[in-house]
């Protein structure tokens, strides 16, 4: 499977590669330049934003985590503070008292049960200035006391009073609206035992909360709103919550309808990613737990990609002059290898016979200089074998213009000798008229006969013809035997590889023997092969030529033994065996071995 697979990769990568060598060099090398410079920007680019917009939102979000928790606990504690003074006086025994019976008091007691409270008030100064209206009733919800400008009518803080009661509230915190100000209001009942003696209504203005957390997520372009246990608004730094209606009032309540937003990620139990009208956003939640009110954060998600934005104009800034940097690079890397390019293809499309063998300058050492060298070297052979085929069409001409003057000739030769024949004839000299004739037919195939290879009988004709011609001089001091095999005598040999051997014998071996002499030339089959022997009985061959019996070829051998090597050698290469040996006054043997190929297809093989 895996083979399979592997296969398949590489017949595709072929299939690739053969498209794109269908585009021309110069585009593949620009498309891959700026693909290669564009690309990992594009990459980079990707991994930076992420990374980015990521850290920004964990530092946003760890950020208001902290922010969130002290501004609860501010307010809580806050909150905490001013109950405090509620609790002093209910846990005043006197003031308590008072209370109870307060339309029973004097003029004198009513002025110093008023100046007691007074003074418990005054005396935190620091509080003072942020009360808006502090306000005691009895049991029949008359006022007891009353301390403040009295912002809030008396109708409104009955209406709150209720509240607390419908909702069996020990402490009740609300919000009120009036006269285009907010407060922060306490309604708490003054107990004795599990009898209600009163009521005691604290109302703070809304800046005393608002600048706990005024400048809350602000850095961010976002606000915070505070909500009560009803998920009513409370206290927001946002004044334009309302009047634009920057964020849907559903948004910081409990039990959001999915209509109107989606949550896009819950970061954590009080942090969610959402989606409200094609606008992101990242809400935080903690509760404020003294009051059962809730902080809600909100941060526009656009922040994030307005903080990124010098990052975008760094990073843009930064990608343009790399990629004019790449192009730059890229053009001068495409011109270095197009160049050269068309400068090989121009000299190419105009080789002609004039400028053939013109050189290229070469001034680089890379792949195309090497080709360029060996276009160079190409060039200048191409040229010599031009000039050389040139000089052998020349000389092919003269040779056959030699070769129809030298026809004459031969002509002239043989009509020559066949009338010397026919004189001898006449004169009944039969031994000169047998000479002439096998003259005429050794001549006969070796001018006229251009082909390279004959059968051995005719190589035999040649060599008995041969002998003809030498008995007119010797007589009978010779004999010659022939022990050939008869299956080979229609068998392909190189011509005239057996003549120079005999007339060797005869001239150098018989010239000073006195005895009888004779040559033996065997011709049989040895396998593949046809085995060559010429013995004869003559004086042999001094010591002094000899090297362990063999006759030392290229110091002592004729233009005749030496043509035989080189034919030999030049026609059946090395599949060859020629070697002469003797001893002195005791005779020559000279040995041929060549390969056996019917019909001379060996031969033939060899000369295509």
């Amino acid at each position: 499977m895996k083979e399979k697979n592997k296969s398949s990769s590489i017949k595709l990568i072929y299939k690739i590669i053969e498209k794109l060598r269908k585009v021309s060099i110069s585009k593949r090398l620009l498309t891959s330049f700026l693909t290669l410079s564009i690309l990992p920007i594009v990459i980079i680019f990707i991994v930076i934003n992420s990374t980015s917009i990521n850290l920004i939102k964990s530092n946003i979000i760890s950020n208001d985590k902290v922010v969130s928790n002290l501004i609860a606990e501010s307010v809580a504690s806050y909150m905490d503070r001013f109950d405090s003074i509620t609790n002093e006086i209910i846990w005043n025994d006197n003031l308590l008292k008072d209370i109870q019976r307060y339309n029973k008091l004097t003029s004198k007691e009513r002025e110093k049960f008023n100046k007691e409270l007074s003074k418990i008030i005054k005396s935190r100064t620091t509080y003072v200035s942020d009360i808006a209206d502090f306000t005691i009733l009895n049991e029949n919800f008359e006022v007891v006391h009353n301390e403040g400008f009295s912002y809030i009518k008396h109708s409104t803080k009955l209406d709150e009073i209720q509240k607390g009661i419908d909702n069996n509230k020990i402490i009740n915190w609300t919000s009120i609206n009036k006269g285009g100000a907010n407060y922060i209001a306490i309604t708490k009942p003054i107990k004795v035992g599990q009898n209600i003696e009163g009521y005691l209504f604290l109302a703070l203005k809304e800046k005393v909360i608002l600048k706990l957390f005024n400048e809350y997520n602000c850095d961010f372009y976002g606000y915070g709103v505070i909500l009560d246990e009803n998920n009513k608004i409370m206290v927001t730094n946002n004044p334009e919550y309302k009047e634009n209606n920057i964020l849907d009032e559903e948004i910081v309540k409990e039990g959001l309808e999915e209509k109107k937003y989606k949550v896009l990620e819950n970061i954590d139990k009080n942090t969610q990613i959402i989606k409200l009208n094609g606008d992101k956003f990242i809400v935080t939640n903690r509760p404020i737990s003294y009051a059962s009110w809730k902080l809600i954060g909100i941060i526009p998600y656009k922040f994030i990609y307005s903080s990124c934005l010098q990052l975008y104009k760094i990073y843009t800034i930064v990608c343009i002059a790399v990629i004019g940097l790449s192009i730059i690079i890229s053009m001068i890397i495409h011109k270095s290898i197009i160049n050269p390019i068309d400068e090989i293809i121009d000299s190419m499309n105009n080789v002609n016979e004039g400028n053939l063998g013109s050189r290229m300058e070469i001034t680089g050492n890379d792949e195309i200089s090497f080709i360029m060298k060996k276009y160079n070297k190409m060039s200048k052979r191409m040229k010599k074998l031009l000039n050389a085929v040139k000089l052998r069409e020349k000389e092919k001409r003269e040779v056959t213009l030699r070769m129809l003057q030298a026809q004459i000739n031969p002509h002239f030769l043989f009509n020559t000798l066949g009338g010397l024949r026919y004189v001898a004839m006449m004169n009944q000299d039969n031994v000169v008229a047998n000479g002439l004739e096998a003259l005429a037919k050794l001549l006969r195939n070796t001018i006229l006969n251009k082909d390279d290879f004959i059968s051995i009988e005719d190589e035999i004709e040649n060599v008995k013809n041969y002998i003809t011609i030498q008995k007119i001089r010797y007589g009978d001091t010779f004999d010659v035997r022939y022990y050939i095999d008869e299956n080979l005598k229609n068998e392909k040999i190189l011509k005239f590889i057996l003549q120079p051997v005999v007339e060797n014998c005869i001239l150098h071996g018989f010239e000073e023997s006195e005895k009888s002499n004779y040559i033996d030339i065997i011709i049989c089959e040895n396998e593949d092969f046809i085995n060559f022997e010429v013995l004869d009985n003559g004086v042999g061959i001094h010591e002094e030529k000899l090297q362990e019996g063999n006759f030392d070829i290229d110091r002592f051998a004729g233009i005749g033994v030496k043509n035989i090597r080189e034919r030999l050698k030049l026609y059946y290469e090395e599949v060859y065996t020629f070697e002469i040996t003797s001893q002195n006054q005791e005779g020559t043997m000279t040995k041929i071995v060549i390969p056996k190929m019917a019909g001379g297809a060996f031969n033939e093989s060899i000369n295509s």
